[in-house]
């Protein structure tokens, strides 16, 4: 039993190297673009993946390369917690510089 409940604490600690930025609605204000009230940063590499965590686990692909692997990786797709735009009806609140932020978590990535 013992031997199992270190892999379990690792995935749960997040595989341990694992960098996150935590954002918050507070942080914002009225240009927070999410419906929930704040995110972990996440990325992962190859190629640079930008994600966000929310409070209940659930994980958010933000950019396009994290779009295309999200179905394989149990990904969600971020524009599904997306506040929509008041000043522009039928879109939804722009999210680029959390995305940045959180691609600049990855070791890859040199933008």
């Amino acid at each position: 039993m013992r031997g199992v409940m270190i892999p379990i604490l690792l995935a749960l600690a997040g595989c341990g190297g694992e960098k996150t930025e935590t954002v918050s609605q507070a942080e914002y204000g009225v240009k927070w673009p999410f419906t929930v009230e704040k995110v972990d940063l996440l990325c992962h590499d190859g190629p640079p993946s930008a994600l966000v965590r929310t409070e209940d686990g659930k994980l958010y692909a933000l950019n396009g390369s994290a779009r295309s692997r999200a179905s394989k990786n149990g990904w969600l797709d971020g524009r599904s917690i997306t506040k929509p735009n008041a000043g522009l009806p039928g879109t939804t609140m722009d999210y680029s510089e959390i995305t940045a932020r959180a691609m600049k978590l990855c070791p890859s990535y040199a933008g």
